[in-house]
């Protein structure tokens, strides 16, 4: 099982793509990555984390756990084409975390930044602490950034496509390029961006719908929506309930079972036909 935090930054971005980036970085190092790399300097993991400007060019490597964050943020200020920190455990083959960030597929001047766990952490779906600690992690990666759209999933094997993106059969870029004008899917926690939490009537509305467990308006624009307090407790009733309230700014189109991807949860009906506010 894995957990997947995953977010669009784009042009309306507060501060610039690379900004956000920087900051996705930091707040990771800051929370999900700190443990890891304490790890690392006892030996008992490994990391690397890298990054490239554009395609064919050279990557650049830097060592998080010996300090070397500024230069590395440096860089990552100037929007490299793509970014990651990789840290894996020493009785492990398969990475703990993977911090990224990736413009490949979404096209520049959009960047998606990812964070994935995998293993222990990953697992912990019904523990309140951990549950907390990740949404703590996102608002404090956003805050400052009015991000396009973002996410946390479990079990979902996807990166860069939403769970709408699978089941609308939408095309990564397109998706992204609608990002402010329909909201690119829903999940456990769903980021909703400046533009759409007002048309959906503001975050005082949004709490008040009592659908959420935790409504968090970031500083910069944009919302963060927690649905329920675990990640065990989304149930498919829950997944309705966000579902329903977040209808009116979802694409239109009936989401037809995806078998290259299985495991995407996702409500069976078509968004279009809720009422959809004065835009």
């Amino acid at each position: 099982m894995s957990l997947l935090a995953s977010v669009t930054l784009d042009s309306r971005t507060e501060g610039g793509t690379g900004q956000g980036i920087a900051s996705w970085f930091e707040a990771a190092l800051a929370g999900p990555l700190a443990g890891f790399l304490e790890l690392e300097r006892r030996d008992a993991a490994t990391s690397l984390a890298t990054s490239q400007m554009r395609e064919g060019e050279k990557y650049r490597e830097f060592s998080l756990a010996s300090g070397e964050w500024d230069s590395m943020r440096q860089e990552l200020m100037r929007c490299p084409e793509v970014a990651a920190a990789i840290v894996t455990l020493a009785d492990s083959e398969r990475p703990a975390v993977h911090v990224s960030s990736s413009s490949i597929l979404v096209r520049q001047p959009n960047v998606e930044v990812q964070l994935l766990l995998s293993g222990d952490d990953a697992a912990r779906v019904d523990d309140v602490v951990f549950c907390i600690s990740i949404v703590d992690f996102l608002i404090s990666a956003l805050n400052s950034a009015n991000p396009a759209f973002g996410r946390v999933c479990v079990g979902e094997p996807m990166q860069q496509k939403t769970n709408l993106d699978a089941v609308l059969r939408k095309k990564i870029w397109r998706s992204v390029a609608e990002a402010r004008n329909f909201l690119r899917g829903y999940a456990w926690v769903t980021v909703c961006p400046e533009e759409l939490t007002e048309e959906l009537g503001g975050a005082d509305f949004l709490e008040r719908t009592g659908a959420f467990h935790r409504v968090v308006p970031l500083a910069s624009g944009g919302t963060v929506l927690q649905a329920t307090e675990t990640i065990s407790g989304y149930s498919d009733e829950a997944m309705r309930r966000t579902f329903e309230n977040l209808a009116p700014v979802l694409p239109p189109g009936l989401p037809r079972f995806d078998p290259a991807n299985p495991e995407v949860r996702f409500v069976p009906e078509d968004a279009g036909q809720f009422e959809r506010g004065p835009r």
